[in-house]
C-alpha cells in the first residue's frame, strides 16, 4: 500500500530528526532572491552571493532593480548563469515592488500565476516562493520530489508539471499545514542527499520506512 505524504513526513522527520531551518532568509525579499540565484546551483554558493550582496547594500529591490549591473554580476558570480539571473533578479524586484503589498489578498492560484509571468520565475521557483515568502501550502515537485515520490510508490515523473498533474489533488487532501509542508521540503531535500550517499533511493528507502 502506497504511503501517505503524512506518513512519509513522518518517516522522514523520524529518519531526519535534526532538519534545521528551511527557508533561511532574514525578509521576505531575501527568500525571493534567494529562489531566483538557487537554481541550477547549492545553496552553499546561494549562501555566498547573497552574504555578498548584503556587504555591498544591494540585497534590496531598489538597488537590484536600478543599481550597477556589472557590481551585482560580480557579488552573485558564485551562484553561476550570474549575467542571466543579473536580469532575473531585477524581475523580481520590480515584480515584488509592484505586488507584494498585494499578495495577501490573491489566492493562491492567482499568486502562482502572477509569479509564472516574471522572466526567469519557473514553476519551481514560483512554488518556492509562494511557500517560504508568502506561507501558502504547495508541495515543491523539484527533482528531490519526484525521486521522493517514486521511491514512495507514488509514481516516476519526468517533469515539474507532470508531478504536480499526477500528485497535487491527492496531496491537497491530506490538509498540511504550511510549516508541515516548509518542514517537508526541507525534509526531502536533506533525504535527498542522504540517498545518495548511501547509494541511490533503493538503499535509503527502506532505511527510512524501517526506522
Amino acid at each position: 500500500m502506497v504511503m501517505t505524504m503524512r506518513e512519509i513526513l513522518a518517516a522522514l522527520k523520524r529518519a531526519i530528526p535534526d532538519a534545521g531551518v528551511w527557508w533561511p532568509g532574514d525578509s521576505r525579499f531575501e527568500i525571493l532572491a534567494g529562489a531566483i540565484l538557487t537554481q541550477n546551483t547549492t545553496w552553499t554558493s546561494v549562501e555566498k552571493a547573497l552574504t555578498n550582496l548584503k556587504d555591498l547594500n544591494l540585497l534590496n529591490p531598489a538597488a537590484l532593480r536600478e543599481g550597477n549591473e556589472k557590481l551585482v554580476q560580480e557579488a552573485i558570480r558564485p551562484s553561476g548563469y550570474w549575467r542571466a539571473k543579473t536580469r532575473y533578479l531585477a524581475n523580481i524586484s520590480n515584480w515584488f515592488t509592484t505586488n507584494d503589498h498585494l499578495a495577501p489578498d490573491l489566492s493562491d492560484a492567482e499568486l502562482r500565476w502572477s509569479l509564472l509571468e516574471v522572466r526567469g520565475v519557473g514553476e519551481e521557483t514560483a512554488d518556492d516562493i509562494l511557500l517560504y515568502a508568502y506561507n501558502r501550502g504547495v508541495f515543491i515537485y523539484d527533482a528531490y520530489g519526484r525521486r521522493l515520490l517514486n521511491a514512495a510508490g507514488w509514481g516516476e515523473y519526468p517533469t515539474y508539471k507532470a508531478a504536480r498533474l499526477a500528485c497535487d489533488d491527492a496531496i491537497r487532501t491530506e490538509e498540511l499545514t504550511v510549516s508541515e509542508y516548509g518542514l517537508l521540503h526541507g525534509l526531502i531535500v536533506q533525504a535527498g542527499k542522504n540517498a545518495r550517499a548511501a547509494g541511490g533511493w533503493d538503499i535509503y528507502w527502506p532505511m527510512v520506512t524501517s526506522s
